[in-house]
């Protein structure tokens, strides 16, 4: 039988036509405790796990809400409101770093990536 697409897999069982043999390599550990810790650093613990996207929308997020609430203390407005502005900063940041060590207890259980 004369192979059309010699780079095509099985049509049967889908293994690659080439001979060569795959295997899927383990997801390296990854310590929730290390990533707790980076996480201080705003987004760094998130990038520590392979969750890039997650990672800069806490950066963002953090440095971006930092710079509003400075532009509103400044103005006067946080004093007006009666309610430090930085609460929701600290919070946020707070979040992650229990998100880090959240998701590295989920992927070190092999529950999700």
């Amino acid at each position: 039988m004369l192979l059309t697409n010699p780079g095509a897999p099985c049509p049967r069982c889908g293994a690659p036509a080439s001979g060569s043999w795959q295997y899927s390599r383990p997801a390296p550990h990854k310590d929730p405790r290390i990533a707790a810790l980076l996480a201080v650093i705003p987004g760094c613990g998130h990038f520590y796990l392979g969750h890039n996207l997650k990672g800069v929308g806490f950066l963002v997020g953090i440095s971006g809400f930092q710079l509003i609430d400075l532009g509103f203390d400044v103005t006067g407005i946080g004093a007006f409101v009666g309610v430090p502005l930085e609460l929701g900063p600290a919070g946020l940041w707070i979040y992650s770093i229990v998100d880090a060590y959240r998701t590295a207890k989920t992927m070190e259980s092999g529950r999700g990536r």
